[in-house]
């Protein structure tokens, strides 16, 4: 099993609190950019709704969204990254971390 863990950030020029993880999308203009990240991972046969495959979370102290993915193998992450644009959006920072959700 392979985790990864993004943090994700709006803007670095500006720290806003957020009430959820919708609400973090919403308010950095994000929903569609999201939709299309969690397409890459249903068109690739990953169920997104599995908590032992991906768990979303706002930070405790609601800056920031924390996504952990667990890959079977090295072989289902490349089927999932295969057709991933490589730049994150502008305004979305994104950052990797060991410390997994699950």
């Amino acid at each position: 099993m392979i985790k990864e863990t993004t943090i994700l950030m709006g803007s670095a020029d500006m720290v806003k609190i957020y009430d959820s993880v919708d609400h973090f999308f919403t308010e950095n203009e994000l929903d569609v950019w999201r939709a299309e990240q969690l397409q890459l991972f249903t068109d690739a046969g990953f169920d997104i709704t599995d908590s032992t495959k991906q768990q979303v979370a706002l930070s405790e102290d609601g800056t920031k969204v924390i996504v952990t993915v667990a890959y079977t193998d090295q072989a289902e992450k490349d089927s999932v990254l295969a057709n991933a644009p490589g730049v994150a959006p502008v305004g979305l920072v994104e950052e990797i971390s060991e410390d997994h959700l699950f």
